[in-house]
């Protein structure tokens, strides 16, 4: 996929750091159990928390509440956010760290020095997630493990895309995995139906409608890949 113009990414950042300083006010995010919503998560990459145990592990666009912030078995973390100086309340790591207002088109990282990258929901934020997907490449090891998801939508909801104005990029699930199989060894996939928690008494709310008929279209799509 193509990378989209400077300014449609710098507008589609504007509203990702609105979402970050509002995020807990969402309905579906208001009760969240971070831990243990990482919990259930992981084992649709087909790993559990051990996988991390003693490798150097990044995390790009990991937001103020990513996975890199949960796996502190890992040899060293790093994290990088084109926005990580500006979230309001970030998490702090302890032990070996690394962290970084970068894109991921552009790592600041030395080539072949990474075990394993994560690229949880981020790749669909970025100018050009092909690029992206190369400096991943770079930086990971021979043999590194990439672990990503995205939003995935069937192909009947594309002339809706427009409509979604804080991701610049849309796939299929189908065609999300054949992008990642351009630059990666893909050794397992998944995609299940993507489902936001909004209490009945609070579908009224306006805020509330883009999750509601998110239920309706999106899917999450996980693949783990190799170098």
């Amino acid at each position: 996929m193509n990378g989209v113009t400077r300014d449609r990414w710098s507008a589609s950042q504007r509203l990702e750091l609105h979402f970050w300083q509002t995020w807990t006010k969402a309905a579906p995010y208001q009760n969240l159990d971070v831990p243990k919503y990482w919990s259930e998560e992981l084992p649709r990459f087909g790993c559990s928390r051990d996988f991390f145990t003693g490798r150097r592990v990044l995390d790009i666009g990991c937001g103020p509440v990513g996975l890199i912030h949960f796996v502190d078995n890992a040899a060293e973390r790093i994290r990088i956010d084109p926005l990580l100086l500006q979230y309001e309340s970030r998490m702090t790591l302890q032990g070996p760290q690394l962290s970084l207002a970068g894109l991921g088109e552009a790592l600041p990282l030395a080539s072949d020095s990474v075990d394993l990258a994560i690229c949880f929901n981020a790749l669909d934020h970025m100018q050009d997630p092909s690029a992206a997907l190369a400096e991943i490449r770079r930086v990971l090891r021979p043999g590194g493990t990439l672990l990503l998801m995205i939003h995935s939508f069937p192909k009947w909801a594309r002339p809706f895309f427009w409509i979604d104005r804080l991701h610049p990029h849309h796939w299929t699930a189908p065609a999300f995995v054949s992008q990642v199989g351009h630059t990666f060894e893909v050794e397992r996939s998944e995609t299940v139906r993507r489902r936001f928690e909004v209490p009945v008494s609070k579908w009224i709310l306006p805020s509330s409608w883009k999750y509601l008929a998110g239920n309706l279209v999106v899917a999450s799509t996980y693949v783990r890949a190799r170098k």
